[in-house]
């Protein structure tokens, strides 16, 4: 009896043995393809409307046009390895991953507001002793109240009280370059919006609300990413120069096909940062190694326009997430497969919306929302999946710990009893961020009172506008 429980015993370790060696086999390989495509990728990695003269308002290419052979090969290779990564994840040798992770990323981990403060005010304070930009370079505007603003960002972001104050003001900033250039033009940076609400949110003391300054910091830096990938696919004339000029970032590869991988592996790992705890981890790490190389080849314009994007994604990487992954892998590639389409019609249809007409992009938009209600659907109906093997063994000695440990707040704090608690304790600090909250409301009312806006710098010698006819792959390797 005991030879027949050694040998079933011995069965059970060599199958497991077998289905971790082969998990580990598709992750090596999968790493592989992945290193092969962030070197691919170096050639789009950077801003492409800092370094190319875009015109926004030109046609893009049809969705017909985008949707080649090529497209399709690239997209089903994404959605085979965001399949592996997010069922290794599910694996004992993911939990060792994650905890691996957690170790190394410790120290940083209590200390992110440092990092984004710091990584906020070295930005601001760039941009204002550069003058005449509001948030990016190609976003140009000459102000004396924008500067002070851009001054006063990196002072408040010194001190505690303050915080809300400098995250109002970089709001407004981001609320003037939408004023000045468009919607349209400032979806590429939600991450400045998601940064303000992430310092307006610093003195909370509620936990609901600090976790969501969280998430939703990652979401917008996540859609700062996706939504530009975009670009890659209906206009790759912007990105076929710069392909031709870094010849070596190819790996002799023809144009067409270096841009329509870039754009996928950049919407793919973008997407990620939506996904399990430490799938959006590993690609949060990917995205810092990319921006970090394209910042070798294009210099400090590009080093400082992705400076808050990179420390974001640092911080990102060293979150720790304890709430299990809730999502089956199989669900993976179904979403990502419906997400791509999606953004690409919401993008050809909110152009169109901005630029060209108001009834035109019905159909592009409809089928967008479709996509995206099918994606929420997917998400609510299949969203019970296996618990993660890393939270299997340590959680219910974590609930026992969490039981014992007296609490020195209530469990369950309204966000009205929190902000009244908040202001009893610290009036003094309240005081501070009001009178700093008051001076970024003046400069800007003041400012905007004797300025009126402007018609940009760069739309307004902008050539004129191109169809999308003019814009083919073969037409744009000849025009380069």
């Amino acid at each position: 009896m005991s030879i027949d429980r050694a040998a079933n015993r011995f069965s059970t370790i060599s199958n497991a043995g077998r289905a971790g060696s082969g998990v580990t086999k598709g992750l090596i390989f999968s790493g592989c393809l992945v290193v092969s495509f962030i070197s691919m990728t170096g050639a789009a990695s950077a801003h492409v409307k800092w370094f190319v003269p875009c015109v926004v308002s030109d046609d893009p290419l049809p969705v017909q046009a985008v949707l080649t052979t090529k497209f399709f090969l690239f997209l089903a290779l994404f959605l085979a390895l965001f399949y592996l990564a997010c069922a290794a994840e599910q694996t004992r040798f993911g939990a060792t991953v994650s905890k691996f992770l957690d170790q190394l990323t410790e120290p940083l981990r209590d200390r992110v507001d440092d990092l984004l403060r710091a990584a906020a005010a070295v930005f601001f304070a760039l941009l204002w002793a550069h003058g005449g930009l509001i948030l990016t370079p190609e976003l140009e505007a000459s102000s004396f109240w924008l500067s002070a603003i851009q001054l006063l960002i990196p002072l408040f972001l010194g001190a505690r009280a303050t915080l809300p104050a400098a995250g109002a003001g970089i709001v407004l900033l981001y609320v003037y370059g939408a004023a000045s250039y468009g919607l349209f033009h400032m979806l590429d940076y939600p991450v400045f919006p998601g940064l303000g609400v992430w310092f307006a949110l610093s003195l909370s003391r509620n936990a609901k609300l600090l976790a969501f300054r969280s998430d939703f910091l990652r979401w917008t830096v996540a859609l700062s990413l996706l939504w530009p990938a975009m670009e890659k696919f209906v206009y790759p004339a912007w990105v076929a120069p710069i392909a031709i000029a870094h010849p070596e970032l190819t790996l002799g590869f023809d144009v067409p096909t270096v841009v329509t991988a870039a754009g996928i592996v950049e919407f793919g790992l973008a997407f990620a940062l939506f996904w399990t705890p430490l799938v959006r981890r590993l690609a949060a790490l990917a995205l810092v190694l990319v921006l970090t190389a394209a910042t070798l080849d294009f210099g400090k314009v590009d080093g400082i326009g992705h400076l808050m994007i990179i420390a974001i994604l640092v911080a990102v990487f060293a979150n720790r997430d304890d709430r299990p992954a809730r999502y089956r892998p199989a669900l993976a590639p179904l979403v990502g497969s419906m997400a791509l389409p999606a953004t690409l019609l919401l993008y050809t249809g909110a152009h169109t919306l901005s630029y060209t007409s108001l009834t035109t992009p019905i159909e592009p938009l409809a089928g967008g929302t479709a996509l995206l209600l099918l994606v929420f659907l997917c998400l609510r109906r299949f969203a019970a999946g296996p618990g993660n093997t890393r939270y299997e063994s340590g959680q219910d000695l974590v609930r026992q710990v969490s039981r014992q440990v007296p609490r020195q707040v209530p469990h369950r704090l309204s966000l009205r009893a929190s902000i009244v608690a908040a202001t009893s304790d610290a009036a003094p600090e309240v005081a501070v961020g009001g009178v700093a909250l008051t001076a970024v409301v003046l400069i800007a009312f003041l400012g905007l009172r004797g300025h009126e806006l402007q018609v940009p710098p760069s739309a307004a010698s902008a050539p004129p506008r191109q169809q999308h006819s003019d814009m083919s792959p073969l037409a744009m390797i000849r025009t380069t």
